[in-house]
């Protein structure tokens, strides 16, 4: 079960991989959602990552997935 912002940041990185065909970086997620550091975003995707949501790709700035079926 994913909480209300984990969601968000879910639809947000979902919805820039369909208009742009790649995910957002760190910064442009903590851009978005106001965040003064994209630790905050950084945070979130270790929980989306956590949660079996999204993969985290190492040493990529853009390096986000999103599983299928999940």
């Amino acid at each position: 079960m994913l909480t209300a912002t984990q969601s968000r940041v879910l639809a947000f990185i979902g919805a820039r991989i369909r208009e742009h065909g790649y995910p957002p970086t760190r910064i442009e997620i903590s851009r978005h959602f106001g965040y003064r550091s994209p630790n905050a975003a950084e945070c979130h995707l270790r929980a989306l990552a956590a949660k079996g949501v999204i993969e985290l790709i190492p040493s990529i700035s853009r390096g986000i997935r999103m599983v299928q079926g999940a």
